[in-house]
């Protein structure tokens, strides 16, 4: 199994006025290296969209363990948990730069027909691309919300 990591900089436009990265901006995060995998795929948004093609989010659910911070590096992970013919569950975590875990999410995507706002299969070839970054066991690979 292969784990799919970005890297990105908290810059002053992520953040609140105290220089902690706003809540919504995870999930900005986590958009952003979903994208790269994809793109790491072959997968053009753009091509999609030309086709009436695309990923829409069905569920997502999140935990905020620590902050990150103005100028922070964080490293965002990218792992599939289930691949079915016309949708994927993905599992995320934001760590800094010294590996302190901040922030887990996990989401489940439809591909749809964008024109009749219907789910269709996905391209074999992602598929298969998709099987190669799944865990073995993917019982740790979900997020627990503590009340």
């Amino acid at each position: 199994m292969e784990t799919f990591f970005e890297k990105f900089r908290v810059y002053f436009e992520d953040t609140d006025a105290g220089g902690i990265v706003y809540y919504a901006n995870y999930l900005k995060f986590c958009e952003r290296c979903r994208t790269d995998w994809l793109r790491s795929m072959g997968l053009s948004q753009n091509k999609m969209l030309e086709d009436k093609l695309g990923f829409v989010i069905k569920s997502i659910k999140g935990n905020y363990i620590s902050s990150a911070k103005l100028d922070d590096e964080l490293k965002v992970s990218c792992i599939p948990v289930k691949a079915r013919f016309a949708s994927l569950k993905i599992y995320q975590q934001i760590f800094n730069q010294n590996d302190e875990l901040l922030f887990e999410f996990e989401c489940s995507i439809a591909f749809v027909d964008l024109a009749k706002h219907k789910p269709v299969s996905m391209p074999k070839e992602a598929l298969e691309y998709a099987a190669k970054f799944i865990p073995e066991n993917t019982d740790s690979y979900t997020v627990n919300i503590k009340g």
